[in-house]
């Protein structure tokens, strides 16, 4: 058993996904019948609990779509239960220092590369009676650098045995740096950071990733050396293409009344 995702950007190549704030089993199967490698269940900023992960992992286990979780917090108890309940992966925030990339690394991994309890059931049921021996390379770990620390303390991170990717959080690096929010980022400060980052890990040979706010800045991101790429979410995919159908309507004058719809997702 491997994690073909995790295989693919060691190898310097670039995988696709998006990320998963709904929690509905539909939206995996759907996904997972796409030409999306991957999906993160998001449990920082939704309402998304262990349980509703679950059921997410039977369907995306079905599609052969390779599941990451976010957690809420670089804690060892909740990447411990996100990986016992089967994610191929874990998407960790918060990662400003070193010591911080090594407590996500230790926590993801069996001894001896780590203090990951025994205990995964789910995991032996999903991927094998041999889950034991195979999980400290089945399971991929992302770190989010979402930080003016982050950025500052790169090197130091990248050099942490055992981190796989290093995923930058447009957002939250924009609060920090103090610039204006936006996924698809333009100010200076912000660009600057971005190319830190992925300096850094063309130079200690991390994969970086990035959210991108769709397709038009994804195809950017690739081209400037990302690898592991997010593309919107399942809300913002689903808002996306129904304003493409209303514009459409508005475009050919068969709705001239119809409710103008907004940008905020």
């Amino acid at each position: 058993m491997e994690n073909p995702v995790r295989k693919k950007v060691k190898a310097g190549q670039v995988s696709l996904g998006t990320w998963v704030n709904s929690g509905r089993p539909l939206i995996i199967d759907i996904l997972g019948r796409s030409d999306f490698e991957w999906v993160t269940l998001e449990t920082e900023h939704s309402a998304l609990d262990y349980q509703e992960c679950v059921n997410c992992l039977y369907a995306a286990q079905a599609t052969n779509i390779v599941p990451f979780i976010r957690v809420a917090w670089n804690d060892p108890m909740l990447i411990k239960r996100a990986l016992d309940i089967g994610a191929m992966g874990v998407v960790v925030p918060n990662i400003d220092t070193a010591a911080d990339a090594a407590r996500a690394v230790s926590a993801s991994r069996y001894a001896p590369l780590g203090a990951r309890g025994i205990g995964s059931s789910r995991g032996q049921l999903a991927y094998g009676e041999d889950y034991y021996d195979c999980a400290n390379e089945l399971v991929c770990v992302v770190l989010m650098i979402e930080s003016a620390d982050a950025v500052k303390n790169i090197d130091a991170i990248m050099q942490t045995p055992g981190v796989d990717i290093c995923f930058i959080g447009p957002n939250d690096l924009a609060a920090s740096l103090g610039v204006p929010l936006g996924l698809d980022n333009k100010h200076p400060d912000h660009v600057a950071a971005c190319q830190k980052v992925i300096e850094a890990g063309k130079k200690w040979g991390v994969p970086v990733g990035i959210h991108c706010a769709g397709a038009q800045e994804a195809v950017r991101r690739i081209e400037e050396g990302y690898k592991w790429i997010s593309i919107a979410s399942d809300v913002r995919l689903l808002k996306l293409a129904l304003n493409d159908v209303f514009d459409c309507i508005k475009k050919n004058g068969a709705a001239e009344n119809a409710p103008k719809h907004s940008n905020t997702l």
